[in-house]
């Protein structure tokens, strides 16, 4: 799990020094954040030639496809798009369930009367208990996959998740069986969803952090 940003990194430095790429084409197939990327890419820049080439195709640059990983066996078994969305939630709660208990937390369902979060999960050597909110990966017609960051509220509306109603929120994708870890302070500012990347793939180890 800690391995997981050096090995992007080392990724995002072999496409620059070896592919010569820009940054938003390192950052389309890595899935890394352009901030992470600036940093990283800094010792390594693009030549005045070079940015003045992809200055003149910049207009016919068309996104690469995301590597959306290996499909999983559980994937193969159904037909994913014609699950409701109460059969696929339960799935993403099984598999993220099932980490906990690997990864040696304790989780609760959470039963207390307005609490948006689906499991209290204790730390056990910090003695710590974190609200944990479980949600499963959507596709969207364009761009990366994402986590709705958003919850029921009424009759047919929606609103924002507010600070407070959960420590963290995890996705689960199927189709790689893979959950995707984030901070309320990693999602604070996105409005409505939050793309995943590798960087956040299993990252248990926030939860102890």
């Amino acid at each position: 799990m800690g391995a997981a940003k050096p090995e992007l990194k080392a990724e995002a430095i072999r496409l620059r020094t070896k592919k010569r790429l820009s940054l938003r084409e390192i950052a389309a197939l890595t899935g890394a954040a352009k901030g992470s990327l600036s940093l990283w890419l800094k010792p390594y820049p693009l030549t005045e030639e070079e940015k003045r080439a992809r200055s003149k195709t910049s207009r016919r640059y068309i996104t690469p496809k995301k590597d959306r990983g290996k499909e999983s066996q559980h994937h193969k078994a159904i037909a994913w798009q014609n699950l409701s969305n109460q059969r696929k939630g339960k799935i993403a709660e099984a598999a993220i369930l099932f980490r906990l208990a690997l990864y040696g937390f304790d989780a609760y369902i959470s039963i207390s009367d307005g609490n948006k979060a689906d499991w209290l999960v204790e730390i056990p050597e910090r003695g710590k208990v974190i609200k944990l909110q479980v949600r499963s990966v959507c596709s969207f017609k364009h761009g990366l996959p994402g986590i709705l960051l958003t919850c029921a509220q009424g009759h047919n509306k929606r609103r924002r998740y507010e600070r407070g109603e959960f420590d963290f929120i995890v996705g689960y994708n199927l189709f790689n069986d893979t959950a995707y870890v984030f901070s309320f302070d990693e999602v604070a500012r996105n409005r409505t969803f939050v793309a995943i990347s590798g960087e956040h793939a299993e990252r248990w180890d926030k939860l102890k952090a």
